[in-house]
């Protein structure tokens, strides 16, 4: 199967619904102004992801807001990478969500290159943290971004932007400036 185009004719989530329809295997390319990416299939379902920095459903995450660029699905093309492996419909729901949480989130972190620290002196009363949230404390230094504790944690992006999202609003630590890479 030859499937190519352009994300100006075709959105992203009926590619992959395509794709998925046709229970594919291979690798999906996309070619941007703002990067290069590659989703990689199997019977359908979404492997893995990658764009730059990001993996998994942070990548598909940041995929869903290019509106130009390029796109080449090469059948049977394989990776031993699995960041994600579920079903099409369940990402596009994931990442619609996500999208909703990162528009309340982003005034607070805007994006998962930013570096947090400790408030000095907080006036966070009596706050009850979840083992979750404790260990990510353990990695705030003041020169991580939301991405390097999420790779530290093991875990994604996303869930370590929410948990830091809530103890800024805590009182506890406190955006201190965004990494540009």
């Amino acid at each position: 199967m030859v499937l190519s185009g352009d994300l100006k004719d075709f959105e992203l989530n009926d590619v992959f619904q395509f794709i998925q329809m046709g229970g594919k295997n291979g690798a999906l390319h996309i070619k941007s102004n703002k990067g290069v990416s590659v989703i990689y299939f199997k019977g359908g379902n979404i492997l893995h992801a990658e764009m730059g920095i990001h993996e998994g459903v942070d990548a598909i995450n940041v995929l869903f807001n290019w509106k130009d660029g390029t796109f080449n699905f090469i059948p049977d093309e394989e990776t031993d990478k699995i960041t994600i492996d579920l079903p099409v419909q369940n990402v596009i729901l994931e990442v619609a969500r996500q999208v909703d949480e990162w528009e309340k989130m982003k005034d607070v972190i805007p994006s998962i290159n930013v570096v947090v620290d400790f408030i000095e002196e907080p006036d966070a009363g009596n706050i009850e943290l979840q083992p979750m949230e404790w260990k990510t404390l353990s990695f705030i230094d003041g020169n991580k971004t939301v991405k390097e504790i999420a790779d530290k944690l093991e875990t994604n992006s996303f869930e370590v932007a929410k948990i830091l999202y809530s103890l800024v609003q805590s009182g506890l630590i406190k955006v201190v400036k965004e990494k540009k890479f």
